[in-house]
């Protein structure tokens, strides 16, 4: 079987030389059509350039649709095995996503540690005003809320990360508060719970869409970690993150977590 090449620079100097090739059949083919007509030696150079100009532009064209044709199968390949339907560079990015997503799903449930992005008083935050606005009689929230007594919330690895132990404990108590004002003030349907988990996954469920980001680097994963969109499908990789949090919710339940637990393996 032929190997590919390794080397950046050789598959330049393929594209190039292919380009190269086209350009002159192009260019040897207007002339012999120009001399073919009789014409003068001008008229031939004219057409030679008119050739060579076309050749390089339907090269040009028909490299990008072959691109585009080979991106737009490989993305619906990708969406029919995984359920991937779209990569975001970052939070950030895909906000408008997940807020339109927001707006419309009935069945909204978010796994977060501190939540000072995602629900908060200000316009910054992600669902903080719309989880306000969402009193529709179907709709209904859940939240998966980092524990104070978390050891990944613990003083020890507050030192450790160079963070700031009582501005953890403020974010935390922060998000619990905010929480009940949109259940006991606002009349939102809205519950919570609390985990121990490690920081490895943010995971926003609507519905039959999520929104999944990996903690990938020691610090502003907001900004640097993608985020992939998946959509519930029968091959999706939906299906592992809805059921890693309702595993979590029966953890979180009041109570055993070891029971709690044990139940719900009876029932997956």
């Amino acid at each position: 079987m032929a190997q590919l090449s390794s080397k950046p620079s050789d598959s330049l100097f393929a594209s190039l030389t292919k380009d190269a090739s086209a350009s002159i059949i192009t260019g040897l083919m207007g002339y012999f059509l120009a001399s073919l007509f009789g014409l003068s030696d001008d008229l031939k150079t004219a057409a030679v350039g008119a050739s060579v100009l076309i050749g390089s532009l339907l090269v040009t064209f028909t490299k990008n649709r072959v691109m585009t044709y080979s991106r737009d199968i490989g993305k619906k390949y990708m969406e029919e095995r995984t359920g991937i339907a779209e990569v975001f560079n970052n939070l950030e990015s895909c906000k408008t996503d997940m807020q339109a997503e927001f707006k419309k799903a009935n069945n909204i449930r978010l796994l977060l540690q501190i939540g000072r992005r995602e629900i908060g008083e200000s316009d910054a935050s992600y669902f903080g005003v719309l989880a306000r606005e969402k009193n529709q009689p179907n709709a209904k929230i859940r939240v998966l809320r980092a524990s104070k007594e978390s050891p990944f919330m613990s003083e020890e690895r507050a030192k450790v990360r160079g963070a700031n132990i009582r501005r953890w404990r403020e974010d935390i108590r922060r998000l619990a508060n905010e929480i009940d004002i949109l259940r006991d003030e606002l009349g939102i349907k809205i519950e919570d719970r609390e985990h121990s988990e490690p920081f490895l996954w943010r995971i926003f469920l609507f519905d039959d869409v999520a929104y999944i980001s990996a903690y990938l680097h020691q610090s502003d994963n907001d900004q640097k970690a993608v985020v992939y969109k998946l959509i519930k499908s029968e091959k999706s990789l939906y299906a592992i993150f809805d059921k890693y949090f309702e595993y979590l919710w029966a953890k979180g339940s009041a109570g055993d977590s070891t029971a709690s637990t044990l139940e719900w393996a009876k029932q997956s």
